[in-house]
């Protein structure tokens, strides 16, 4: 090293200043990253013990069960094991009988804690058989409750990480552009030095040591403080690790920036090489730039999925938004010396001294000004983008969550053998709404169906926090009335089974009986609801012969009459009649159904067709129809309907999927369906934008009634979807009566989880404020060469008012440049980056439901104007020294 380390201290000594700025910016620096990352480890805990204490049950508990072993042997191995996971105050250990219970300590449990025993917890069985010699034997839903937890903790890692690569950003760009200014002062010295024979290591060295020994303390200090900071907060202390890197990160950049900058002022290089050196470092910044937020665009989050079906952190994708301002705030910077040429330009023919003076300066120093604009765009962009995040994440508040359930509690997985009706009246509920998820074969993949109780649409679905309309899509499904209006409160008629012809069989005569056959009579309301009607023409009894077989023992009514009573609060007409076999049937016939009334009023059955499709043959007389059904696999019924029945099943379709298929409102489409195999065809009644309860929040919507008649086969509800306003009490009612269901209730944590991370970008902008005000404060501070020209300026004539007015003028119009900057900046990554990041948060929002970009103005307003308030104060606050003259004799 030259000189030794005295020459080292004295070097020091001779300016301390800019030395210590450094080390008090790198503690600044190191405080803000620890502290934004103490504050996103603070509420990812919160958030795994709140869906921790959720759980209930065998999903809050893991039980390793022993036959031989003792338990207390067990636990104490256990608890080394936990141990070395880095968990061992997450668990409480109990001993019950010859088991071990662990269940989570919900008062020491970190989200660190969550990952490690999600990572280490399947192991624990294998530890425990080497250790005791026993494999126990294991049982319980913790390490599924685990894995969901970690897979919420992920998920929202993508929006913190973006906040965190934003404050990271600029934190690196002020410590870069503090340690600068020892290099700046010591140019002049280090070209003496190189003239005497200096070699450009050994400067390099010698600045590279000092820039460290400066910045590891200060670093370690503001790290230290704000881990103390953090410790306040609900499991927010940062890692070991969190705090060697942001010591380490701050040091690096500290250490890299003096050695570059010293080894390139050792030897003077021309201005073009510079410019052209400058020019190609914005070139890549902007390829990075746009590769980065291009990639940003196509993963919407930072957390990425690898081949292999694990999730990582796309550190290019983090750094998106902040390289997205970062350029932003140099092409500010470009423009600002232009713009001070022709803003003095149009003002030079006043001839006043000022605003054209300062403009002129301004123009003419561009470095001068660099820092200063750059750290104000950032911060003004890091309010506007933050602003935006919270804005957007207060408006959506619970509704994605919603939009995922559908309704306030939606009961699915219903078996055939338990009546959805039964089930959605055992809750309770204030609306209730029947309800068949199906699927149609598509080009690429199966399109989501759904077929519901239209007429019900409006009372029980949701809107999706207005981006559907229930009750209007439940107008364009219903199906209109039928023209054939029942007076009575019940209808009336009689089916005549008709027995095959007689079969010949090797010369003997078998006379067939009649058919047990089953009976659908579909109603439709004035208000646009659907009802069936069913009966059957045959009793079956299970009967056993003397060697204990069963068989079913069908007695068939040739001539049946039925009475089935309609739905009382309604005005019914019939819309459609259909007759299958039994499945119990034994012989083939057809049937004749004649007598058709209401109220003993005759029924107009004469306009009645066969529906489209439909297996068998319909024949209709005056007012006797006559069908033929068809023996097939699922007895299909065969359907007559009445004249004004469409052909085709109305259907709302999803922005989305209605653009994959190229569909338009009016347009019809025949789709395969599974479940069962039917063909019907759809026709597009409405488009709208998302749709309430499916996974994707694409699909088709049709009325069940409707898709019913158009059906050859029962199609059955399997959910049922309710409208309640104590949704936890309905839940708990179908459950404790129909265990085999699973009910689903919106989960209020989405959108508390989800506004956690906006914390995270509070304190980024926050963060970029400080470090922007630091900075203003430093450069208002005046070196030798600021003050020498001040008291020039003074002296000239203007007085030391005036000459002060000068400067704050200057640096008041790069205050401008970057709060311009920083606002157009802001608004367009916000644009680019905030619903992706929203989307993100929730992490259960279906692709097709629209996130907008909100903005709270008044409150955005009111920030952005105190934070320039605060930065013109500081720049406007620069005084003329109080003694000029030794100023200027320096000079001479």
């Amino acid at each position: 090293m030259i000189g030794g380390i005295r020459f080292a201290l004295a070097r020091a000594r001779a300016h301390v200043v800019p030395l210590v700025t450094l080390a008090v910016v790198s503690g600044l620096a190191a405080l803000l990253v620890v502290g934004v990352a103490g504050l996103v480890a603070s509420v990812e805990t919160r958030e795994a013990r709140g869906a921790l204490a959720a759980a209930t049950g065998d999903r809050a508990r893991l039980v390793l069960s022993f036959d031989e072993t003792s338990p207390t042997d067990a636990a104490a191995a256990a608890a080394s094991a936990l141990s070395d996971m880095g968990a061992g105050s997450a668990l409480l250990t109990a001993e019950e009988g010859g088991s071990l219970v662990f269940t989570p300590d919900l008062e020491e449990i970190t989200a660190a804690q969550v990952l490690a025993l999600d990572d280490g917890l399947g192991g624990l069985r294998n530890t425990l058989e080497e250790s005791t010699g026993e494999r126990p034997e294991e049982s319980g839903g913790l390490r599924d409750t685990l894995a969901d937890v970690r897979e919420g903790i992920e998920v929202r890692r993508g929006p913190t990480s973006v906040a965190l690569g934003l404050l990271a950003l600029l934190t690196a760009v002020v410590v870069g552009a503090v340690a600068l200014e020892p290099v700046r002062a010591r140019e002049s010295e280090s070209r003496l030095l190189r003239a005497r024979g200096a070699r450009r290591r050994d400067l390099v060295l010698l600045g590279a040591v000092e820039a460290f020994a400066v910045s590891v303390p200060g670093a370690a200090v503001g790290a230290a403080v704000g881990a103390v900071l953090g410790a306040a907060g609900v499991g927010g202390v940062p890692t070991p690790a969190v705090l060697i890197l942001a010591i380490a990160g701050v040091s690096l950049v500290a250490v890299l920036v003096v050695a570059v900058t010293t080894g390139r002022a050792a030897d003077s290089r021309s201005a073009r090489a510079r410019a052209v050196a400058g020019a190609g470092a914005i070139i890549l910044l902007a390829v990075i730039t746009g590769l980065a937020v291009w990639q940003f665009v196509q993963a919407g989050t930072p957390i990425v999925e690898r081949g292999d079906g694990d999730v990582t952190l796309d550190p290019l994708v983090a750094l998106a938004p902040a390289l997205a301002l970062c350029l932003a705030a140099i092409v500010a910077v470009a423009v600002a010396t232009p713009l001070a040429r022709a803003v003095a330009a149009m003002l030079s023919p006043t001839r006043g001294v000022s605003p054209v003076t300062p403009l002129r300066f301004a123009s003419r120093r561009p470095g001068r000004h660099a820092l200063s604009i750059t750290v104000v765009a950032f911060a003004i962009g890091s309010i506007v983008v933050a602003s935006a995040y919270q804005s957007s994440l207060t408006a959506l508040g619970d509704a994605p969550e919603a939009l995922r359930v559908g309704a306030d509690v939606k009961v699915g997985t219903i078996p055939q053998d338990v009546s959805a009706a039964d089930v959605a009246a055992s809750a309770s509920p204030d609306a209730s709404m029947l309800a068949r998820p199906m699927s149609a074969d598509g080009a690429d993949a199966r399109i989501p169906i759904l077929a519901v109780e239209a007429a019900k649409l409006g009372d029980v679905m949701l809107d999706a926090d207005g981006a559907i309309d229930p009750a209007a899509m439940g107008a364009a499904l219903a199906l209109p009335g039928t023209g054939s209006v029942l007076t009575g409160d019940d209808l009336t008629l009689t089916v005549h089974a008709e027995a095959a012809p007689a079969l010949e069989i090797d010369g003997e005569t078998f006379q067939q009986g009649p058919p047990a056959l089953q009976v659908r009579a579909t109603v439709v309301a004035a208000s646009g609801a659907v009802a069936s009607l069913w009966f059957t023409n045959a009793d079956i009894e299970i009967v056993e012969d003397d060697n204990g077989n069963t068989f079913p023992d069908v007695r068939v009514r040739p001539d049946d009459t039925a009475r089935l009573t309609l739905p009382a609060g309604d005005e019914w007409s019939l819309a459609a009649l259909a007759v299958a076999y039994h499945p119990a049937s034994v012989f083939p016939g057809e049937a004749r159904i004649d007598g058709i009334s209401s109220g003993g009023v005759p029924v107009d059955v004469a306009g009645f067709r066969p529906a489209a499709g439909t297996p068998g043959s319909v024949e209709v007389t005056g007012s006797t129809l006559r069908f033929a059904p068809e023996a097939a696999a699922g007895e299909p019924f065969t359907r007559a309907v009445a004249p004004t029945v469409a052909a085709t099943v109305a259907a709302v379709v999803t922005a989305g999927l209605a653009a994959s298929l190229s569909l338009d409102v009016g347009d019809t489409i025949a789709l395969e369906m599974r479940d069962p195999d039917i063909e019907p065809e759809f026709e597009v009644v409405d488009i709208v934008p998302v749709l309430p309860g499916t996974t994707s929040g694409e699909g088709i919507l049709v009325d069940l009634g409707a898709l019913s008649m158009a059906s050859p086969f029962e199609i059955v509800p399997t959910q049922a979807w309710l409208s309640t306003d104590d949704p936890g009490a309905a839940a708990a009612a179908v459950a404790e009566e129909f265990a085999q269901t699973v009910t689903i209730v919106a989960d209020p944590r989405s959108a508390e989880n989800a506004a956690g991370t906006a914390a995270s970008f509070a304190l980024a902008a926050a963060g970029a404020v400080v470090l922007a005000l630091v900075v203003l404060l430093l450069r208002r501070m005046r070196s030798r060469a600021d003050s020498r020209e001040l008291a020039l300026v003074a002296v000239m004539g203007l007085g030391r008012r005036r000459a002060s007015r000068l400067r704050a003028q200057e640096d008041l119009f790069a205050v401008g440049m970057g709060v311009l900057g920083g606002l157009a900046a802001g608004a367009v990554t916000a644009w680019l980056v905030v619903a992706p990041l929203v989307r993100a948060a929730y992490g259960s929002v279906p692709d097709a439901y629209p996130i907008a970009l909100s903005v709270q103005p008044v409150v955005l307003a009111v920030a952005l104007a105190l934070t320039t308030a605060a930065f013109c104060l500081i720049v406007a606050s620069v005084r003329t020294p109080a003694r000029l003259a030794p100023l200027l004799r320096e000079d001479e």
